[in-house]
């Protein structure tokens, strides 16, 4: 690395400096002369300050809009050029495409794409195609591509998105680790447990709980299903969903209102992400029957809290979860699979006790620092 190597980082939404604690602070402190290329919000200025980097605002819309798009590639042109950046490593999809096409007409030495999943995995027909085509001209525009899990990369070789030799990934996956003093069951004080418990009527049952955005490819259609059947036969379980709806995500928007309606249910809503390893210590079982991820990083917060899993064999979510080690994958779209397992959980105590200690082992394997060793050794140019 040479000194004051400038090294921009962009996202597209504002919530995504979630995904980056700890690590624009990690690569200053190495030497780095650190940007984010992010839209202005009182969230971002506030990341940035913590994080000690200079902040670059972007205007970008997250779904597609063409006149926006090129209004937003004519900006990042611009200060590219204006900045002269020797490293750029971009995530989050519309970034992703916009930012490294800016970054190749500029000539930026050296491109990184952060590939976060595909979203055309759960898509058909003209639009899944388009999806991919986009992916594969993001993956064009990059030197190298830093896929979040093991199965990412995988998928992206098999669909001909990018090259095995072009793309990387770092260690078991994940794209920043997971905070392992926060995500610490003995942090948790007894106290403030009974008095969740308390508050959301969870005393004397068995709590499979949710933890994520109330969107399709989370599963939640099937997750519903799954719980009903096992609620008509067995009330002493409940499901506690954390989370909001995002309805321009969600086909059959009646599947909300069954959730908000259910006797077993409780919808506690979005909450702070402080607050969630608190939530994660209520639950008996975690529960997340996705379509797909990236990498599912709630379940390596679940697994660090001594929560047994039950999830999805998809990409993204089987190298989050050891299978019949800290929990259990079954196949996606399969809501008589999903309530066996949940069954599973129920019937046999000792056996996800055990899980639930075998989480705290797995999720050592996604220590923020391992992953920030493996980013920096793919910033060597």
């Amino acid at each position: 690395m040479k000194k004051n190597t400038k090294l921009f980082i962009g996202i597209t939404a504002p919530q995504s400096v979630d995904l980056l604690n700890g690590q624009l602070k990690h690569f200053r402190k190495k030497g780095y002369d650190v940007y984010l290329l992010a839209p202005k919000t009182d969230q971002v200025v506030d990341f940035c300050k913590q994080e000690d980097v200079k902040l670059l605002s972007i205007s970008i819309k997250r779904n597609p809009h063409p006149l926006y798009d090129i209004y937003t590639l004519l900006q990042l042109i611009w200060v590219f050029f204006k900045e002269k950046p020797d490293i750029v490593n971009l995530g989050t999809p519309k970034m992703s495409l916009l930012g490294l096409v800016a970054a190749r007409v500029i000539g930026v030495p050296y491109r990184i794409y952060t590939c976060h999943g595909f979203r055309f995995e759960h898509e058909k027909g003209f639009f899944g195609k388009f999806l991919m085509w986009i992916e594969k001209v993001t993956a064009s525009c990059a030197h190298k591509i830093i896929c979040v899990s093991p199965s990412v990369k995988d998928l992206g070789v098999r669909a001909g998105i990018f090259s095995r030799e072009k793309a990387i990934h770092i260690g078991k996956g994940s794209n920043n680790g997971i905070d392992l003093t926060l995500f610490d069951p003995r942090c948790i004080k007894e106290r403030d447990r009974q008095e969740m418990r308390d508050y959301y009527g969870l005393n004397g049952y068995f709590v499979f709980g949710f933890v994520g955005r109330l969107v399709d490819r989370k599963g939640i259609t099937e997750l519903y299903a799954a719980f009903d059947r096992f609620y008509r036969e067995n009330s002493n379980i409940k499901l506690l969903m954390v989370g909001r709806p995002y309805w321009d995500q969600i086909r059959d928007k009646d599947i909300i209102e069954k959730y908000h309606n259910h006797p077993g249910i409780i919808m506690a809503g979005l909450q702070p992400p402080d607050t969630i390893p608190l939530f994660l210590s209520v639950f008996d079982a975690f529960v997340l029957p996705a379509w797909w991820e990236g990498f599912g990083n709630v379940l390596i917060q679940a697994a660090a809290m001594g929560v047994p899993i039950i999830s999805t064999q998809a990409t993204g979510c089987k190298d989050a979860v050891s299978d019949g080690f800290n929990g259990m994958l079954v196949e996606p779209h399969s809501p008589e699979k999903f309530e066996k397992a949940m069954r599973f959980f129920y019937d046999h105590r000792d056996k996800i006790e055990e899980y639930g200690r075998n989480g705290r082992i797995w999720a050592k394997n996604f220590q923020p620092e391992i992953i920030w060793k493996g980013i920096e050794k793919a910033y060597q140019l």
